[in-house]
């Protein structure tokens, strides 16, 4: 009896048969499919072992990074935070103070071909302080740079203001400045101000206007009497357009007998149109009249002058005159506002207004910073609020001075402005966007150095203090 064959003989028989196939069809007794999954063997073991090169060559890079100093713009020091500049021919490094001097020292460098990096975009590479030990030094740049501003990235909004913030116990104020202000919304209400050895000033309409407290006819007029005015700084009431002063007017040849029998010169005739609209005030003057706003006449009734109501015909044979300076005054004064803040706000597609409230047109979360020039009441500012908080370039801007023609400020997110001398320098700061703002903002505040890259290629010791 034979014995049965094993599935291991079975197995071997097939495959010398699949050998044989694969001789006699292809000239080769290796069969295709074996070739094939030997190549897929082949193929996965060497991604495996490139997939493990790859993760030791990022695991050492962790543990151990040393980029060359040489082949960076702008290097720190890991340890020390010391920053450099790296010139080339021969290879060594410039001490900087900072991001803003270090970029226009590429720029001098480049210009004498001592290197090639784009100064606009160069950022601080960190190196091992231990890297650095042997590297050859030149003295320091002779550019103090810009502290704590940002080159690059979101600007400050073209809204600026001046604001006096009243404490409402003590009665003092301080001044704040504000870039990137929420936009301006509405009328503001009117406000009376008085400046320590400025006068007194009625800001109505987005303008100030003089009073004189001693003045009771205007000041009764106007709603004033027994009003207070609240104390301000000289640089927020200076930086609204000045109206006419707001004093009753004299009338020329005031009680004369006026034209065409109707009165005095200096009556106020007063029309009231039918229908129930406002009634409108005339002054009878020598050789006709002239219409007022309702505070003119209030402020001439008050003033000793007669009052006569009179129909719309005799005003139509009064020859219509301008003789008194009224225009400017307002048609209607409501009270002034007591809040506890009044702002002078730019915008670029605004202008200027005025605006009272309990708080700094800012967001919740805008943070301030309390300025070293502080002097409460005095003529500086006492603080600063930026929005964004970092600062960044504007183009000052003001009456007589074409668009984008002003001076170029970098602001800091310190409050401090530093000068941009010229288009090369704001190139090599990498300045590629400055918002307008308003002259009378940026000169309250601190000014620090000019940033100038023709004075980048000077080198001293110590830089000034």
């Amino acid at each position: 009896m034979r014995t049965p064959a094993t599935r291991d003989q079975a197995d071997a028989h097939r495959f010398g048969v699949r050998r044989l196939e694969s001789a006699l069809v292809r000239g080769d007794p290796v069969p295709l499919h074996e070739q094939l999954r030997t190549q897929r063997r082949a193929a996965v073991a060497g991604a495996v072992l490139g997939v493990l090169a790859l993760v030791g060559a990022f695991v050492w890079a962790k543990i151990d990074p040393r980029p060359g100093w040489s082949a960076q713009a702008v290097v720190v020091g890991a340890e020390s935070g010391a920053m450099y500049v790296v010139a080339h021919g021969p290879d060594r490094l410039v001490p900087v103070a900072n991001l803003p001097a270090g970029r226009l020292v590429l720029a001098a460098l480049r210009r004498g071909g001592a290197t090639g990096a784009d100064p606009a975009t160069a950022e601080p590479v960190l190196v091992a302080d231990a890297d650095l030990d042997a590297a050859p030094r030149t003295p320091t740049a002779a550019v103090p740079g810009a502290t704590a501003v940002r080159l690059g990235g979101a600007v400050v909004a073209p809204r600026w203001a001046v604001c006096d913030v009243t404490d409402a116990e003590t009665g003092s104020f301080r001044t704040v400045v504000v870039g990137g202000t929420a936009p301006i919304v509405g009328d503001a209400a009117p406000v009376l101000l008085a400046v320590e050895g400025g006068g007194t000033w009625l800001v109505v309409g987005g303008r100030r206007h003089r009073v004189d407290p001693a003045d009771r006819a205007a000041t009764g007029a106007l709603g004033l009497d027994g009003r207070e005015p609240r104390l301000a700084s000289a640089a927020l009431v200076n930086a609204l357009p000045e109206g006419v002063p707001l004093r009753t007017p004299r009338v020329p040849d005031a009680g004369a007998s006026g034209p065409d029998g109707v009165g005095e010169v200096g009556d106020v005739l007063v029309v009231a149109p039918l229908g129930g609209a406002a009634p409108t005030f005339h002054v009878l003057l020598a050789g006709g009249a002239q219409q007022v706003p309702a505070a003119v006449a209030e402020a001439l009734r008050a003033a000793g002058a007669v009052a006569r109501e009179v129909g719309p015909d005799v005003v139509a044979r009064l020859r219509p005159l301008v003789a008194l300076d009224v225009v400017g005054w307002p048609d209607a004064v409501t009270p002034p506002s007591d809040a506890p803040v009044v702002c002078v706000m730019w915008s670029d597609a605004d202008g200027t207004a005025s605006v009272v409230g309990p708080a700094l047109p800012v967001p919740a979360a805008a943070a301030g910073v309390d300025l070293a020039q502080a002097d409460g009441p005095g003529e500086r500012a006492d603080a600063v609020v930026l929005v964004p908080a970092g600062g960044g370039a504007v183009r000052a801007t003001g009456p007589g001075r074409a668009p984008g023609a002003g001076p170029l400020w970098l602001v800091a997110a310190t409050g401090v402005a530093y000068g941009v001398a010229d288009e090369p320098t704001a190139h090599a700061l990498g300045i590629r966007a400055a918002e307008p703002a308003p002259e009378w903002a940026l000169r309250l505040l601190p000014v620090g150095g000019t940033l100038d890259v023709s004075a980048a290629e000077r080198t001293v010791d110590v830089l000034p203090g």
